[in-house]
């Protein structure tokens, strides 16, 4: 069982755009574009918000929709191509925008029927979507404007549905990060100079904002919790894992009302990640929250609040981008090489994603050391479907600049470390060493996400909603 504590539905301006001059010249045209028009709208999912200027056929109806863009934050922008347009008629609409524009060089008919086509507005209105395409593409990299295409035709083409929710997908990635915030509770673990961050630089790059979350903030929130909600969080927690020795609702302590603790704190502060690192010798209350936090961090992580260890918010960042696109991320790295099957071992430990266990419940269980880290508590261990995986790290390089690293992998059966951490047996199609060296030699963080599913296209299309770049290790 999981819900979703933060719904942040991404914007989409749409327009469709033709030249005015046709529709005098040629009767019932511009209805049928029209037309068109209205079911390419019904393309678009709920999983997004369409803000919708209708037809944009001259630099006036243009600078409108321009207008009703900007007046809605969209987060990115659809241009059927119904017809030939000049590309006046698209700048005004996005020269004050800072998002992708995706033209939808989306025919009507799959194919012009040659002998029936008699007059040319058979042609103009059905069959030429693509005429203006290049054009559009070329003012848009003249004036240093991010832009996909999409090709295809109207009824029927599962390409173009595919592509639309992948855009939409991404445009969510960009609409969560720049409505919502990260926390860091604690922080980074100290030496691991790979994890810093530049708070300033992170917001004026991703729109995040950084929380700082103190230990006073859960202890203060826990009288707050009712009786009620405990339980049915104790519920949701012997719902989501297999507790070794057979753990029952009462024997769960305070786990359960430290988790609605921190619901409340991510509320509170509307953050979509949370990192979290504790270093000293924590007692009495401190020390039981700090126990709790592994299996607290997963249900929050199953509730979409992105959660890493180590104090590291570049890998939640990571982990939000991917469980939006995908559904499910958690938390990965190198664990060790096998060369005699040329696979790589892959997970970590701490809190982890319970989507990735579909078909294997997640271990819970107590350990008296958490290694390279304060005391003991509760491990948790998760099981990754066999099958496609998409790897993600979210890093910077000499300039500051944020940088996307990502690897399509496959993982396999067999034996994996029980020691209550994740682990998998990932293959990836340029071999072992070939991945270790360019997934190395890409500089990522030592920490990344792994996901269920390929989504390195998604991902692509990512990098351009984001404006940032992505090295890709192996597809």
């Amino acid at each position: 069982m999981s819900k979703n504590l933060i719904e942040t539905k991404p914007k989409i301006g749409f327009m469709t755009i033709g030249l005015n001059a046709y529709w005098a010249q040629f009767e019932g045209i511009k209805d049928n574009i029209i037309s068109y028009h209205d079911k390419l709208v019904n393309k678009f999912g709920d999983y997004c918000t369409l803000v919708d200027s209708g037809l944009v056929d001259t630099v006036q109806t243009s600078v409108k929709a321009g207008q009703l863009f900007r007046s809605q934050d969209v987060d990115i922008v659809f241009c059927h191509t119904a017809t030939y347009s000049p590309s006046a008629n698209l700048l005004p609409a996005i020269k004050d925008l800072d998002v992708p524009v995706i033209f939808l060089n989306v025919q009507c008919i799959k194919s012009l029927d040659m002998d029936a086509v008699s007059t040319i507005d058979e042609w103009l209105g059905n069959g030429f979507t693509c005429a203006c395409v290049p054009e559009m593409v070329a003012v848009c990299r003249r004036t240093g404007k991010r832009y996909g295409v999409i090709t295809g035709f109207l009824e029927g083409d599962n390409v173009v549905d595919r592509e639309i929710k992948k855009w939409c997908l991404a445009a969510g990635v960009r609409c969560r990060l720049r409505n919502t915030g990260v926390a860091l509770l604690g922080r980074p673990y100290p030496g691991m100079m790979d994890l810093y961050i530049d708070e300033t630089n992170l917001f004026k790059k991703l729109g995040c904002y950084t929380q700082y979350i103190e230990w006073d903030d859960i202890k203060n929130e826990l009288p707050k919790v009712s009786a009620a909600d405990a339980d049915k969080m104790a519920d949701m927690v012997l719902d989501t894992f297999y507790i070794e020795g057979n753990t029952s609702e009462k024997k769960l302590g305070d786990l359960p009302a430290i988790i609605c603790a921190l619901e409340r704190i991510a509320l509170k502060y509307n953050v979509t990640a949370m990192a979290s690192h504790y270093a000293g010798d924590p007692k009495g209350e401190d020390a039981i929250i700090f126990s709790a936090l592994n299996p607290a961090f997963s249900i929050l992580i199953n509730e979409g609040i992105s959660s890493a260890v180590e104090g590291d918010i570049k890998a939640a960042l990571a982990m939000t981008i991917l469980r939006t696109i995908g559904g499910s991320a958690t938390l990965a790295e190198m664990y060790s090489m096998d060369f005699n099957n040329d696979i790589c071992l892959i997970g970590h430990s701490g809190s982890g994603d319970p989507a990735v266990s579909v078909s294997k419940k997640p271990l819970m269980k107590i350990s008296e050391v958490f290694h390279g880290k304060t005391t003991g508590g509760y491990l948790t261990q998760f099981y990754p479907e066999f099958g496609d995986v998409t790897m993600l790290a979210l890093t910077q390089d000499e300039t500051g600049s944020y940088r996307m690293v990502a690897v399509k992998g496959k993982c396999l059966d067999g034996p994996v470390l029980k020691l209550g951490d994740t682990n998998s047996r990932v293959a990836f199609s340029c071999g072992l060493r070939e991945f270790v060296n360019k997934w190395s030699s890409f500089g990522p963080t030592h920490h990344g996400v792994l996901g269920l599913g390929d989504h390195i296209d998604t991902l692509k299309k990512v990098a351009i909603a984001l404006d940032i770049p992505l090295d890709i290790v192996c597809e």
